[in-house]
């Protein structure tokens, strides 16, 4: 295409794929974005893994992922670039569905895509009935997709989350630091991950294995280091 521009080198999280992902209430759209039979549209609050979930399908399928947020300064036409890519991937349609130029060029890329009969999956954090859309033949096609709601993980499911995390880094996570990390530390998952990411890092500094009063030492301190002033 003339004039078409590259698309975005976006490198995937390292931990984003399905085996990482603890599926609980989320179950069917695993398996949705696992076979991609059909285009599919996620949405849902932030940390219930729909970035995740989006590069884990990259990952698998092969193609192109996108976050809408961080391009929307780049302006629609970045989207030119994706025209031809084997799959597409797109985050965070709610960040340019109030813009008609946005609009007008993710109707025509998706229009492309399902013309040709290529792999595609969408996130927003709502559903398409719910979206800022400001073009109503866009918010039909996000309507033909297999819409999914992702729900967020309860306590319990928070918690073997980070067991499963833990021992994709070969820590052991005693049971009084998980409990310590959800009664102190912030619900959401991407929260309960940074933490779990620090104390990674700070039990291998310090070349002992993690425990409460460790635990409890280095995300203090974290904390303090991040606090102005």
């Amino acid at each position: 295409m003339k004039g078409a521009q590259l698309p975005l080198a976006v490198q995937l999280r390292d931990t984003a794929n399905f085996d990482s992902y603890l599926a609980g209430p989320n179950a069917e759209a695993v398996q949705a974005l696992r076979e991609l039979r059909q285009p599919v549209l996620l949405y849902g609050p932030p940390g219930c893994g729909r970035t995740h979930l989006l590069q884990a399908a990259c990952r698998q399928h092969g193609g192109s992922y996108l976050s809408l947020a961080d391009a929307a300064e780049l302006g629609p036409g970045i989207l030119d670039g994706y025209v031809r890519a084997p799959g597409v991937f797109l985050d965070d349609l709610d960040a340019v569905v109030d813009s008609r130029a946005w609009c007008i060029a993710l109707l025509r890329l998706l229009d492309t895509l399902r013309t040709d009969d290529r792999r595609f999956a969408l996130s927003a954090a709502a559903g398409p009935e719910r979206l800022d859309v400001v073009l109503g033949d866009l918010r039909t096609r996000l309507s033909q997709c297999l819409v999914l709601g992702l729900r967020p993980l309860d306590d319990a499911q928070r918690a073997q989350l980070l067991r499963l995390r833990a021992r994709m880094r070969g820590l052991d996570l005693p049971d009084e630091v998980i409990r310590w990390l959800l009664n102190t530390r912030s619900r959401d998952v991407n929260s309960l991950l940074e933490a779990l990411e620090l104390l990674d890092r700070g039990s291998l500094s310090a070349r002992r294995r993690i425990t409460l009063p460790l635990a409890q030492a280095l995300l203090v301190s974290a904390d303090g280091r991040r606090e102005p002033g």
